[in-house]
């Protein structure tokens, strides 16, 4: 009876430890700058400009730019604010962009504080001040009526989510999103009570009830990192009385675009586009 309360003690004591683990170093288990998404169009990339963004808390962040083409009217094009996943630079997304630029769209690819060489450390609030600051740069170069894109993937859809709580999009795309990063971080560690030490909970689905812009959600079938049931319950939350479902029956997390949804994401943005009122965002 000794030695199996002994095991007993050892395995809680070992679990405490584990969770406080967890609890201390979350941070660096939710975001991964060093890492690199490998995909085969990884080195793939439109041609942008390097640029320098300053956020409301003083940061300088280097990031990636491309204007949009002008309109046969002389208006230009609408741009994609694209917020890339937890994993990797940058750079490893920018192949996304590639049929958007080629359609004549504007794109801001944004780095976070603390990715791809950036100064400061990830966290929510950070990660959305950061996607702010992208805004903000958008409207300075193209005035304050410019139609601008959310574009999530992964971890980026709750930075979008929470940047179009505060400054509504003309339009929201969310790649492979999660209802909240509680429920995704569950996923992964079902045995720890995440709920209740997580810091950074990107609560998307409370947050897309409110959204009243179009919406296209993309989301593969067989994506064992955040499951397409989290995708499916985004979807059906948001508050969006124009929004798509795509689904890749294939599809995992990082591979949609060799399913088609590259062509599905510029056919949304033409198609939002053109049913757009006069005079609306």
């Amino acid at each position: 009876m000794t030695l199996l309360l002994e095991i007993i003690f050892g395995l809680a004591a070992l679990y405490f430890v584990l969770t406080g683990s967890i609890y201390l170093f979350q941070r660096r288990l939710m975001y991964a700058p060093h890492r690199h998404v490998n995909t085969p169009h990884r080195d793939e990339s439109p041609d942008l400009e390097t640029i320098e963004l300053k956020t409301a808390d003083g940061l300088t962040l280097v990031s990636y730019y491309k204007a949009p083409r002008s309109t046969e009217s002389g208006k230009a094009m609408p741009t994609v604010l694209y917020l890339h996943g937890n994993t990797g630079p940058a750079g490893d997304a920018a192949h996304k962009l590639i049929p958007v630029v080629n359609a004549g769209y504007g794109v801001l690819l944004l780095e976070y504080r603390g990715y791809g060489g950036n100064p400061g450390h990830p966290s929510e609030e950070g990660l959305i001040a950061d996607a702010e600051a992208g805004l903000d740069f958008i409207l300075s170069k193209q005035g304050d009526d410019a139609r601008v894109y959310y574009y999530g993937m992964s971890l980026g859809t709750g930075v979008a989510n929470g940047l179009a709580e505060r400054r509504p999009p003309a339009g929201l795309i969310q790649e492979c999103g999660f209802t909240s990063m509680t429920d995704a971080a569950k996923v992964h560690y079902p045995m720890f009570p995440v709920r209740h030490i997580l810091k950074d909970t990107y609560e998307s689905k409370r947050r897309i009830a409110k959204l009243q812009a179009p919406l296209l959600v993309l989301h593969g079938e067989k994506d064992k990192t955040v499951p397409v049931e989290q995708g499916k319950a985004v979807f059906e939350a948001a508050g969006s009385a124009n929004k798509t479902l795509k689904l890749y029956p294939a599809g995992h997390h990082v591979d949609l675009y060799d399913f088609g949804a590259g062509d599905d994401v510029v056919d949304w943005l033409l198609a939002v586009g053109a049913s757009r009122p006069p005079g609306g965002n």
